[in-house]
């Protein structure tokens, strides 16, 4: 018989965990967007106060690295085998999400969050073999349902680039491509990345430590989150349509950007209640692709 563990045996496998909506998080979020601080201040009867959370602000809890450091992986991510299924390739990435917002969630709210692994597909990609875990999320606030948040992780071998060989300097600026309605740049930087990863309680050392991003795992700099530019995205989103209500955000990595290099967040609407959004990386090339609908 192989010792070889089935992974579809984990596929059904179901988590719960709980929290409370935290608002101070949810203020220094604003402030790493670049915005002043939300009042995240209870009345005296403890009742949740009036401004929501961002959009995505469930992310800000229930962080995948909340284990004792003996849990941890080589890369900082927890290690696999226990709930996550035990998948035999050591590089992960954030492949996308598929997000349903059912009602807003506000600071003091109780939170749910169970966790149920929905698919595990193996596949063979030009970099050789992949492994797509999706995870479906769904959060209730006070029993509620709140959000529903497809989460899709990808796996694949680790690079045999010799040590080093793989750090640059960022790719030069380019100009923003035609035929959107709207863009604005951004650049990620260091101070950036640290403030996402301690908001988030995320020890992958792909987005922190430079000599192990470069000489272990490949990238020519540090990675900026996949989740923290589509938080970019969506916020410049809503910056420009304040008055409407998002009630669904699906996007997909494509590539991935790296510290200190310009990102072009862009968008146009493609029919009544839907945009289209993307990150677009130096010299074109899409890094997230997004769909934004609205009420």
């Amino acid at each position: 018989m192989s010792d070889t563990p089935n992974l579809q045996d984990w596929v059904g496998r179901t988590t719960t965990a709980t929290e409370v909506a935290d608002g101070q998080r949810a203020s220094r979020l604003s402030s790493l967007l670049g915005h002043d601080s939300v009042d995240t201040r209870a009345d005296a009867t403890t009742a949740p106060v009036a401004t929501p959370l961002f959009p995505l602000g469930h992310w800000l809890h229930f962080s995948e690295d909340d284990v004792p450091m003996s849990d941890l992986g080589a890369d900082g991510h927890a290690a696999l085998g226990g709930f996550m299924p035990p998948v035999p390739l050591p590089r992960r990435m954030w492949a996308g999400s598929d997000l349903t917002f059912h009602t807003p969630i506000h600071p003091g709210q109780k939170l749910e969050r169970t966790t149920t692994i929905e698919s595990i597909a193996e596949k063979t990609g030009g970099t050789g073999p992949l492994c797509f875990v999706t995870l479906k999320h769904e959060v209730t606030a006070d029993g509620v349902l709140a959000t529903t948040d497809r989460h899709t992780i990808v796996y694949r071998e680790a690079t045999s680039a010799p040590e080093g060989s793989a750090a640059r300097p960022p790719r030069a600026d380019s100009p923003v491509p035609d035929g959107w309605e709207w863009s604005e740049s951004v650049r990620s930087n260091e101070v950036m990345l640290f403030r996402y990863s301690a908001l988030t309680f995320n020890s992958h050392r792909i987005h922190y430590d430079h000599p192990y991003v470069t000489e272990v795992e490949g990238y020519p700099g540090l990675v900026t989150h996949g989740p923290l530019t589509a938080t970019l995205l969506l916020d410049a989103f809503i910056t420009r349509h304040p008055g409407e209500a998002v009630t669904g955000y699906r996007f997909t990595a494509k590539s991935p950007l790296f510290c200190n290099e310009q990102i072009h967040l862009v968008g146009r609407e493609t029919e009544a209640g839907t945009h289209e959004l993307q990150a677009i990386a130096p010299g074109g090339k899409t890094a997230i692709a997004a769909t934004v609908t609205t009420a």
